[in-house]
């Protein structure tokens, strides 16, 4: 530190202040005016260029943080079969952790805090890349956002929502943490598309995606939990239809919409439901029990022909023995989706 002797030194000096104020010359002011307003249009036209076509004034078209920085899990997604598409599931492994806050009998989410269960999931997808180097494996938060209830809602739905704010916090750690977000829909009294619509302001961002539910979709008289439900083959071409355009109104990567069974009856006329290069539609196969039964019913609904990608939910808590991931990775065909409950 310098002395406070400096201060003192008969060396410094200080300037005086001017006596009065020199004008300067028309020529330079006329100049310094004309170089601000020159720079103001260069902005202009380089700011022009650099936002993406569509992002004007009066249009729709927005562009998110994760779009102008890549940040989140977009880094790694692979890049789809649709022109000018990318795909988070298509060349890649998904794994992800499923449930919903302060709800432990619902899954992980709901048993650790949101930092807590992105370090097991962390730890869980370094696993897989251990066992399965070189194919790709994106961490993903498996958030159950439409929560079926027993007792009916103001609006008849029997379906509970996460919160805004919930949500908002679930993208922001995704994103630090270099993962998906999935939202989770238990469909209740309500359909398919009104509830994907729902979600919409999160979905138009890259890195959220949608699951469906139709254990808790009824109707009439009976309530979630007393029935298992069900949705139609054109419940599900109604949502991929949804969704790939608004990849296409917002330019986004290809939607993941994963559709969760255990029982032929959850999805009607199953072999009606559309293939799209548009859409990731993903077959996961829900149930617990033995590893034996589980792979049967894996074959029977995440390799089904109505199925472009399939999926197995891992119940830790009660599947009598939990596949490892070395047996996951070993089903043929493999599945490109592991849900942790």
């Amino acid at each position: 530190m310098r002395s406070n002797s400096a201060w003192k030194s008969p060396e410094l000096r200080i300037a005086s202040s001017r006596s009065r104020d020199v004008p300067y010359p028309a020529a330079l002011v006329a100049f310094y005016a004309v170089a601000a307003v020159v720079a103001i249009v260069f902005a202009i036209i380089i700011a022009r260029r650099l936002l993406p076509r569509g992002f004007e004034a009066g249009t729709e078209a927005r562009i998110s943080t994760a779009d102008a920085f890549s940040i989140g899990g977009l880094a790694r997604l692979h890049a789809g079969s649709a022109a000018g598409a990318t795909s988070p599931i298509e060349g890649n492994i998904v794994v992800s952790y499923y449930g919903t806050p302060r709800t432990p009998s619902m899954g992980i989410l709901g048993q650790h805090t949101p930092e807590e269960a992105a370090d097991l999931l962390a730890q869980r997808v370094a696993r897989f890349r251990e066992l399965n180097a070189g194919t790709p494996v994106l961490a993903a938060l498996h958030l159950v956002y439409g929560v079926a209830q027993p007792q009916s809602d103001k609006d008849g739905l029997y379906v509970s929502y996460v919160d805004d704010h919930t949500v908002r916090q679930f993208i922001d750690l995704a994103r630090r943490r270099g993962f998906v977000l999935i939202l989770d829909l238990q469909i209740g009294h309500s359909t398919a598309l009104a509830e994907i619509q729902k979600v919409e302001q999160y979905l138009e961002e890259p890195d959220v995606f949608v699951a469906l539910d139709p254990e808790f979709a009824l109707g009439g008289p009976t309530r979630p939990g007393e029935a298992i439900g069900s949705i139609d083959a054109s419940d599900v071409n109604a949502a991929q239809r949804y969704l790939a355009r608004l990849s296409e109104q917002y330019h986004l990567p290809k939607k993941m919409l994963i559709v969760h069974q255990f029982q032929a009856e959850m999805i009607s006329n199953a072999d009606a439901i559309e293939r799209r290069d548009d859409v990731d539609l993903v077959i996961d196969m829900d149930g617990y029990g033995p590893a034996d039964i589980k792979q049967v019913k894996y074959l029977r609904y995440g390799a089904a022909p109505y199925a472009p990608f399939g999926g197995m939910k891992i119940f830790l808590a009660h599947d009598t023995d939990p596949l490892t991931e070395q047996q996951l990775l070993s089903l043929r065909p493999r599945p490109s989706l592991f849900v942790y409950q």
